[in-house]
């Protein structure tokens, strides 16, 4: 058996709810990146990530196809899937960096490989540890307000977390939003089991982010996400000495070798893990274990994705002991490409079939390029 085809598919999915943050600029699609691969006995598997999270990897949607058509699918296709490990080291020492190819790559491998083998795909990360999984939100830019009408719609549907995005000039925005968040919280008859936390997406500076966490304190806070430039794992190891409030790494945590450093130095209590920066699912399993040996937390997220990414998330935090995942964002897109996955009661529901778990419907997507065998 092997890979007969590697097809490349791309999407632009609209946005109920466009967003804007720190670092990201107005969000209205996500622009998405699809592989399917298809054996030469008929089993396929798709894998998802989104090209317009430039501002975390430094990608674009043109970029990340031009790497699968030009690198990755010729090295896949007429491979034997069940090599999966084996495939990806070699698509890891063909091109550097890269990660967002060669995470659609690597999923799209899992699904195949669980429905080859007629197994979830967290049965190759190790087994599923859980069935549902508790995932925040978020609440982003906007006036406090506003910010307090979606807290009150969050906590009534089940969600223990809200993630408030801070990071405005001047701070006094922030401090608002927040006040607003909480004081909605403490209205709530869940006031007893929801929290409350910050995401500054990189926005402020070392005595920023002290002199502001410290002025937070008084909410408080379950954790403070990214308060400073991704590149200063130093500077975020300060601001963790400085401050009460837990420390989480997004985008300074993006591959093995960041983890290490952040372990080194003390930086984080907890580091966001997302397929988009690991390169994929068998990458994230391996910097799970390097943080669960070191004590670290764990939080798997996403991206704001389709169905077919955030299945792959909820795959690979069902068979991790993840202290939380953010998995929610496919709720904004207006109109998705697949089908299979559920949230209720602010949890994700794990799904049971094969592979990821999800049904796609090719005909929406846009095909770009083929790669046979």
């Amino acid at each position: 058996m092997r890979i007969a085809a590697a097809t490349v598919y791309t999407k632009a999915l609209p946005l109920r709810d466009p967003f804007q943050h720190a670092s990201s600029g107005l969000i209205t699609h996500l622009h998405e990146v699809y592989l399917r691969l298809a054996t030469d006995e008929g089993a396929e598997g798709f894998g998802e990530v989104r090209g317009n999270a430039h501002y975390v990897t430094g990608d674009t949607p043109a970029r990340i196809v031009a790497v699968l058509c030009d690198v990755l699918c010729p090295l896949v296709a007429g491979a034997d899937p069940l090599q999966l490990g084996a495939i990806m080291d070699r698509c890891d020492r063909a091109i550097h960096g890269n990660s967002a190819a060669k995470a659609v790559a690597d999923i799209a491998l899992h699904d195949l490989v669980g429905h080859l083998l007629n197994v979830p795909a967290c049965v190759l990360l190790g087994g599923r540890r859980h069935d549902r999984l508790a995932t925040d939100t978020s609440i982003p830019f906007c006036p406090p307000e506003a910010a307090a009408a979606q807290a009150r719609e969050y906590l009534d549907a089940g969600f223990g977390v809200l993630k408030v995005r801070v990071g405005l000039r001047p701070f006094a925005r922030d401090r608002e939003r927040v006040e607003a968040v909480w004081a909605t919280l403490q209205a709530h008859p869940r006031r007893g089991d929801a929290a409350i936390a910050v995401d500054t997406n990189q926005g402020w500076t070392v005595k920023e982010a002290i002199r502001n966490l410290r002025a937070l304190e008084r909410y408080p806070l379950a954790w403070a996400e990214q308060p400073i430039a991704a590149g200063d794992i130093p500077g975020l190891a300060e601001v963790r000495r400085q401050i009460a409030v837990p420390i989480v790494a997004d985008e300074a945590c993006k591959g093995p070798e960041e983890l290490q450093w952040i372990v080194r130095l003390q930086a984080a209590d907890i580091v966001h893990l997302k397929l988009l920066k690991t390169g994929g699912m068998a990458r994230m399993r391996e910097m799970m274990a390097i943080a669960e040996a070191a004590g670290i937390g764990v939080m798997v997220g996403q991206m704001d994705e389709g169905r077919v990414a955030t299945a792959a998330a909820v795959q690979c935090a069902a068979a991790a002991r993840a202290a939380s995942g953010e998995l929610w964002g496919f709720q904004r897109v207006a109109e998705d490409v697949a089908t299979g996955i559920e949230m209720r009661d602010g949890h994700m529901l794990v799904p049971a079939g094969p592979g990821l778990g999800v049904r796609v419907d090719e005909s929406k997507l846009e095909k770009v390029a083929e790669v046979r065998a």
